[in-house]
């Protein structure tokens, strides 16, 4: 059987507070977040599927549009889909092409975010630089991020060893550190990390053949994050 091809996908959720009037005049108010998610087979040559950058004008539509609003006055159809269906529609519309070939679909959810399950993540704190970009692209300077690595639950074969394993190795050898010097010849996007950790993982045989299949997510930020599903190096 040949292996997966390998995909990566990233998500950008963009937060804005609205309310909905429903059939009976009552008004259903929220919290909503839409999340862009894309996927590509390959990454461009700085390491993405898309810079998260390029996705600003759907943040801006949503802030001057949606945020703080009555969303009837703004969506014809103001259920959870009818509402990603409008922001889908209109990012492939008014995104860059390069952008819009790899939108997979647009996502909307009310409420507060939910925390992880304990059992399923690890979280590190780290350094990084990335070559490639753009004069002028903040992720070229050197920064930091609280990253969180997370999987499945549903994939652990023993749920408590992902935590212990990871916690470990990133503890020892990327915790408080520079990821370009700690991972040589690595690019260290998100994208680039969720395979080198999966990869990582899968060499250690959590999981089998299946491991790399289940997807590690890595999180620089609450609002956004990618993964990376089957396949090899």
């Amino acid at each position: 059987m040949s292996s997966p091809q390998p995909l990566f996908r990233i998500g950008k959720g963009f937060r804005f507070e609205a309310t909905r009037r429903l059939d009976d005049g009552r008004y259903d108010g929220h919290s909503f977040t839409a999340e862009a998610v894309l996927s590509s087979a390959v990454l461009s040559p700085e390491g993405f599927v898309a810079d998260f950058g390029d996705l600003a004008p759907l943040k801006r539509y949503i802030d001057g549009t949606l945020d703080h609003q009555i969303l009837n006055d703004c969506v014809e159809d103001v259920s959870t889909e009818g509402i990603a269906e409008h922001l889908l529609e209109w990012a492939r519309g008014h995104l860059a092409s390069n952008v819009v070939s790899v939108l997979e679909e647009v996502r909307v959810r009310t409420g507060r975010p939910q925390p992880l399950p304990s059992a399923a993540f690890a979280a590190f704190e780290a350094s990084h630089q990335l070559r490639g970009l753009r004069d002028g692209h903040p992720c070229g300077r050197l920064h930091g991020h609280s990253y969180v690595l997370s999987v499945p639950v549903c994939t652990i074969p023993r749920v408590g060893d992902v935590p212990v394993l990871l916690r470990n190795h990133l503890r020892s050898a990327v915790h408080g550190r520079v990821l370009n010097e700690v991972i040589p010849g690595l690019n260290p996007t998100s994208e680039n990390l969720a395979r080198h950790f999966s990869l990582w993982m899968t060499d250690r045989a959590m999981g089998g053949a299946s491991w790399s299949r289940a997807g590690v997510r890595v999180s620089e930020t609450e609002t956004s994050w990618a993964e990376y599903l089957g396949g090899a190096a």
